[in-house]
């Protein structure tokens, strides 16, 4: 009796010819990042109680609402008793998720309504910094992931992905510059804030101290970079 093996595994060709049909790569290029944060939600109901489920995924849904940002979510995350390390790496993977689905579905995601209306807000936002930073553009790369790290109003995963495309990288050196960035930022702010709070725990008055110096330092540092930033706005000729 003769077996036919035809029907049986599909072979190296028709594994080749499936990664060639544009249709269905551009599908998972839009299915898989958006198939992510519903994943990350559901390893989150099945590893914590389901009170601390409930209370986490209000600050994962308030990180994506301005001026919300990971320099108010980590530290609140940590004070209710979340590991610092559960929150920085979830919010890492949320950024993941969304530089993926801006870097691979940019041009697709502008004609979908909401999000359409979000990435174009993300450009003007994205234009405005290259047009006053004018050191973006010389140092892409690391202008970049500097853009990401620093988590001022208008930066973060989505907005970088935009700036990353406005400055002509790759999709793949974009998607790196983000990951690294996000990474680096949740890394320090989780582990800043886990240090501060178990210090105020022990010594509420140095705690206090160190907190008032650290916003002093960033107010000092936002008020320096606006200030520079009309400096070279005036400079640029109308």
């Amino acid at each position: 009796m003769i077996v036919d093996h035809t029907t049986s595994a599909p072979g190296p060709a028709r594994w080749k010819a499936l990664l060639q049909n544009a249709h269905l790569i551009g599908l998972i290029k839009f299915v898989l990042p958006l198939a992510l944060i519903p994943a990350i939600f559901a390893a989150l109901y099945l590893t914590e109680p389901y009170q601390q489920f409930l209370v986490l995924s209000g600050l994962l849904v308030a990180y994506f609402v301005p001026p919300a940002g990971k320099e108010t979510i980590i530290p609140i995350a940590i004070l209710m008793g979340y590991p610092w390390w559960l929150i920085m790496l979830v919010i890492f993977l949320l950024d993941v998720a969304v530089s993926l689905f801006v870097v691979w579905n940019f041009d697709l995601a502008l004609k979908i309504p909401f999000i359409g209306r979000l990435l174009e807000s993300g450009m003007a936002v994205a234009r405005n910094y290259t047009e006053s930073q004018p050191w973006l553009r010389r140092l892409s790369t690391v202008g970049l992931i500097l853009f990401v790290f620093f988590p001022l109003q208008g930066t973060g995963a989505m907005n970088g992905s935009i700036l990353g495309r406005l400055l002509g990288l790759d999709k793949s050196r974009v998607f790196g510059c983000v990951c690294i960035g996000s990474f680096a930022s949740s890394l320090i702010i989780a582990l800043g804030a886990d240090v501060l709070i178990d210090i105020y725990q022990k010594d509420p008055a140095l705690g206090i101290g160190l907190l008032v110096l650290i916003v002093v330092i960033i107010l000092a540092g936002v008020v320096g970079w606006r200030m520079r930033d009309r400096k070279l706005r005036g400079r640029v000729p109308r």
